[in-house]
């Protein structure tokens, strides 16, 4: 499927239709990505101020997940979609689900800076996880850019590296999980902080899930196959055939 077929439709109302869908996923996945941005700031300067702002805009990305559902729901109940019409509008639903649910995951990574600025002023930079934080945190912010891009060309150029770098950012979470677990039995002191940043970091690491989830999504878009179950090897060589077929 390539997005020039949005508007071939006798009806000019589901053409307007399908092209306001696919344009607001993109305004919504860049809310998500002005929200990631801003919890890299946060993160970087203790900002309370900024983290709170982040805490207060999820829920226009909530509302924007709503009226992507209207009108998705418009178009099945007014109009006649095609079957590639009808793979649009579930990877709609999907992705809408997925940037929804990385808002939320962004919301708490404000909350561990507004949580440390409570227990006598902690900044997030001194506590034992933080570097790994910010390493995921930018990680997955680039994968979420990677990710609205490929939707917005409709293709699956460059989703081979984005599934990678989940792989990757999965055992760099992995390890830092060991350590602090550890450090949560030899410094009982710093119990909260370690739980704080735990939570946080598990939220950064949900955020290349989702956008892992995005990219599965945009190859059932591409070519109608669901590969939400397939291993990583499998995954990989049926990338690495689309690209070159779009190539």
């Amino acid at each position: 499927m390539e997005k020039k077929e949005f508007g071939t439709h006798i009806s000019e109302m589901l053409n307007q239709n399908l092209e306001a869908l696919f344009n607001h996923i993109l305004a919504m996945g860049g809310m998500v990505e002005r929200q990631m941005d801003n919890a890299l700031q946060a993160l970087g300067t203790s900002d309370v101020a900024k983290a709170k702002e982040i805490i207060l805009f999820d829920k226009m990305i909530n509302d924007a997940e709503m009226e992507i559902d209207r009108l998705c729901a418009r178009v099945l109940a007014r109009q006649q979609p095609t079957a590639s019409d009808l793979r649009l509008i579930l990877v709609a639903i999907r992705v809408a689900i997925d940037l929804e649910r990385m808002g939320d995951e962004v919301v708490k990574l404000a909350k561990m800076v507004i949580a440390f600025d409570q227990i006598n002023q902690v900044k997030c930079s001194d506590v034992e996880g933080y570097i790994e934080l910010v390493d995921i945190s930018n990680r997955s912010n680039q994968m979420l850019k990677g990710t609205l891009d490929a939707f917005a060309r409709v293709s699956t150029d460059g989703a081979s590296q984005i599934v990678a770098e989940e792989e990757s950012i999965d055992r760099v979470f992995s390890n830092i999980m060991d350590q602090l677990k550890r450090s949560m039995q030899s410094q009982p002191d710093c119990f909260e902080c370690l739980m704080e940043m735990i939570i946080a970091l598990r939220a950064a690491e949900r955020v290349s899930d989702h956008a892992r989830n995005i990219v599965e999504s945009i190859v059932y878009l591409v070519n109608g196959q669901d590969v939400r179950n397939m291993d990583e090897d499998r995954l990989q060589a049926l990338l690495t055939k689309l690209q070159a077929e779009e190539g």
